[in-house]
């Protein structure tokens, strides 16, 4: 199951990524990564020259909000399959969900474009919504399969579950940030 929940996991991960390499500014961090190996640094541009294309067929949601509703669901993904405490982790989700929320409505009111805390765009409350049912919803269509081992369940105690959920939640937090490093 570790395979599969780490596919789960990383394709939409790497599908938002994909889509910030391709589509989005040149001076986002993941391409400044990218522009410092050369072999990869033309392979993308190359990626970028093709998919520009084709950029007109795409609606302006599928480039800026897309990417953060499918972070929402790789960690929801992250959280929630194979999990002892499945309730504690869907709470934990929940309350990451309602402050991504929550910071979209301090953008409406003290971000903007240029800002450094960003734009408001309900489209981002849309994505994020949908990226926290699919994974809920998925999660609990995988975990329907999923047994706990009886020994694993006595070893595991609800503190080491925490401690990998924020381990989870900072390295999440983290990958959501690079985009906007300079």
């Amino acid at each position: 199951m570790k395979r599969k929940k780490l596919l789960i996991v990383l394709f939409p991960l790497i599908l938002g990524i994909a889509i910030y390499v391709a589509y989005r500014s040149r001076n986002l961090f993941y391409f400044k990564l990218i522009k410092s190996h050369d072999m990869l640094h033309d392979i993308v541009l190359y990626i970028r020259k093709f998919a520009w294309k084709y950029r007109l067929y795409f609606p302006l949601w599928a480039v800026y909000s897309l990417p953060d509703g499918l972070w929402l669901m790789s960690l929801g993904f992250a959280l929630l399959i194979d999990r002892v405490y499945f309730k504690f982790h869907l709470f934990i989700l929940t309350l990451v969900y309602l402050i991504m929320i929550s910071f979209e409505y301090i953008q409406k009111f003290y971000g903007g474009h240029g800002t450094f805390i960003g734009t408001y765009d309900k489209m981002d409350i849309i994505f994020f919504t949908i990226g926290y049912i699919l994974s809920v919803i998925i999660s609990f269509i995988v975990n329907k399969n999923y047994i706990p081992d009886k020994s694993l369940e006595n070893n595991l105690t609800l503190k080491k579950e925490i401690l990998k959920s924020i381990k989870l939640i900072i390295l999440f937090l983290i990958l959501a940030g690079l985009p906007t490093l300079i």
